[in-house]
Order: C-alpha cells, then sequence, then structure tokens
C-alpha cells in the first residue's frame, strides 16, 4: 500500500562534551550540504552551548524523518571535524519531532 509522504520537522541539538562547539560557519555549511544530498532543508541557531538545528523532511513516517535528520547533523559534524576540529565528532545528538500538514 503506497503511504504519501508527510512534512516532519524534526529538532536536532548538538551540545559539546567539553562545552566547545564547533565552528558555526563550517557547521553551517556542512549541515546545508548534507541536507542537500537527502532531499531536505536545514535551520540552525545557536547558543553559548549547543547549536539547535531544525530539519524540514518529507518521508512516510516520524521515525523515517528522525534517521534522516540525525544523519544530516551527523554527516555535518563528520565534514566540519574533518576540516576543522577533531573535538568536534564529541557533540551529542538529541532530537524531537513535530509534525507539519503536507502543503
Amino acid at each position: 500500500m503506497y503511504e504519501p509522504l508527510s512534512r516532519y520537522n524534526v529538532t536536532v541539538t548538538v551540545s559539546g562534551d567539553d562545552g566547545q562547539l564547533p565552528d558555526l560557519i563550517s557547521f553551517a555549511a556542512a549541515a546545508d550540504e548534507a541536507a542537500w544530498r537527502r532531499s531536505a532543508s536545514i535551520v540552525s541557531a545557536h547558543t553559548s552551548d549547543r547549536i539547535i538545528s531544525i530539519v524540514t523532511v518529507h518521508a512516510p513516517d516520524r521515525c523515517a524523518a528522525e534517521a534522516v535528520a540525525r544523519a544530516v547533523v551527523s554527516d555535518a559534524l563528520k565534514r566540519q571535524a574533518a576540516a576543522a576540529q577533531p573535538s568536534a565528532g564529541d557533540a551529542r545528538l538529541g532530537a524531537e519531532d513535530q509534525r507539519t500538514p503536507a502543503a
């Protein structure tokens, strides 16, 4: 049976174990590229101790949307860490989703 895709906004929070965040500009660039590769979009904001990203994904269900969102942020952290800071790979991810009506 075919299930139409729904749009999900998944919030992913990144906080560094050592209190340091990845470089925000390079993270944003890497996150944008990672989202593009997965047909998603991402908007990020930062506070003094964390990066908060909202990844918009069209997926069949919430679990699939969360998996894509975590993969987008994880890829961005890996790419950014490889290019700039090895400690950025130690960041922890957390996610919650918010389903929005399909447009």
